[in-house]
């Protein structure tokens, strides 16, 4: 007997109202994730990746909606929820990692207030018991002095540690799944390094599935198991990352991979003329 998926996913379909009209932007797309997996979804920017991850947490945007197929978690439907399940569901069994950290917080309260806040939600412990949970699972994603960081405003952090205080209250809430949409989105390049090894501890130290949503293929060739390619709302091509790095079939997967070698190729090139030019 098959091993039941963590997370499946069967012909979503989405669309968007214009006047007497439903347009689709998400075309019948089916994946499974299983525990422990982490899974790919790749594609440029507009194709549907985001609506897609919206659309299992039932938070797409006004006039946007979902048409059609199912969506699981485990043993529980995803599809006819109350707006109180929604609530106890999302951060307790589904964590979210947002693209943009900086935007993420209010400006006005403190770091404790958004984390522990977000603990004292779901009811399962007193603000005393939040605030050393905080504690501990800041530690846990390197945040030096978590304690200060507490009493601290979003704007007195890097960008790199705000997205560790995200992954902290994702991670605090212990979900069988976290949904990490462009999760090195406007962080350098050291921090963006520090975040994906972060991921994949995260993975190794609970047995979280992961969700990985990205534009960039070097953040899913260093992470996902498995990968989808989407292109204007479909899939094009889906298989093991070593697989489809190795043999890509689709031209639009291999357009992406010339594109991503090409601009390596580039910057290999600019590198070594300024190397040239400092030498002479």
């Amino acid at each position: 007997m098959a091993k039941q998926p963590l997370l499946a996913v069967e012909e979503l379909e989405i669309a968007i109202r214009q006047k007497e009209q439903l347009l689709p932007l998400i075309r019948k797309l089916s994946f499974q994730i299983a525990k422990g997996e982490i899974f790919g979804l790749v594609g440029e920017s507009g194709c549907g990746k985001t609506m897609t991850c919206l659309s299992i947490l039932n938070l797409l945007p006004v006039g946007i909606m979902r048409t059609g197929g199912q969506i699981r978690l485990g043993d529980t439907s995803l599809d006819s929820l109350t707006s109180a399940q929604w609530r106890e569901l999302r951060g307790d069994r589904i964590g979210l990692i947002m693209q943009n950290p900086m935007s993420a917080f209010d400006a006005i309260r403190t770091i404790g207030d958004h984390f522990i806040e977000t603990l004292l939600s779901h009811g399962k412990t007193d603000t005393r018991e939040a605030r050393t949970i905080a504690i501990e699972y800041m530690a846990k994603v390197g945040l030096p002095e978590p304690g200060l960081l507490l009493r601290q405003y979003p704007f007195e952090l890097s960008g790199g540690m705000l997205q560790r205080v995200i992954i902290a209250i994702a991670l605090a809430q212990q979900p069988d799944l976290i949904i990490a949409d462009e999760p090195t989105t406007a962080l350098d390049a050291t921090s963006q390094v520090q975040i994906l090894d972060l991921l994949a501890g995260v993975r190794r130290e609970f047995g979280t599935s992961i969700l990985l949503i990205s534009h960039d293929l070097g953040v899913i060739a260093r992470l996902a198991d498995e990968v989808a390619v989407m292109q204007a709302g479909q899939f094009v091509e889906q298989a093991a990352v070593q697989e489809l790095f190795a043999h890509p079939r689709h031209p639009y997967t291999q357009a992406l991979l010339n594109a991503r070698n090409s601009i390596s190729l580039a910057r290999k090139r600019r590198s070594a003329n300024v190397s040239n030019t400092t030498a002479s």
